[in-house]
């Protein structure tokens, strides 16, 4: 085999790969959340989506603000989160309105799911936030993990 057709054979590759590529990255979707949490709140947290007479979420730029109450919830009327690449923010806000950013060994995403009440279904996620036991395994399997190393 000729050298130029070695080439040739490498450029084709590499040209599909490349548009294979941009397709996937350009279809992805992303969940483009800022998530503002109360000042040295440490626990879990649950928004739910598709309350009926709850607020909408505001937007910043391409974000969606959550802003969760004391009691670690916020309830929207918006029909459901965004699925995807994760993009979201995290923050504590001071109640002078400035924001910390919480690294993301704190955070750990429990999950998500969806209950029926009455005719309508309500979407939820879960999350755990920490401000002591900050670790990759935290931010992996979340505050049981560290409970099981301390013991």
């Amino acid at each position: 085999m000729s050298d130029k057709k070695i080439i040739a054979g490498v450029v084709v590759i590499v040209a599909v790969l490349w548009f294979m590529g941009s397709l996937f990255f350009t279809r992805l979707d992303s969940t483009n959340d800022i998530y503002l949490i109360p000042a040295g709140y440490e626990g879990e947290i649950r928004v739910n989506y598709n309350v009926p007479g709850a607020p909408a979420l505001e937007k910043e730029g391409k974000y969606d603000v959550i802003p969760i109450r004391n009691d670690g919830t916020y309830d929207t009327s918006k029909p459901d989160m965004e699925y995807g690449l994760v993009t979201d923010q995290y923050y504590y806000i001071s109640e002078d309105g400035r924001r910390t950013t919480i690294d993301e060994y704190c955070i750990h995403g429990i999950g998500n799911g969806e209950a029926g009440i009455d005719s309508n279904v309500i979407i939820h996620i879960d999350l755990e936030i920490t401000r002591t036991k900050c670790s990759e395994d935290y931010m992996v399997f979340g505050k049981e993990m560290n409970h099981d190393k301390d013991n």
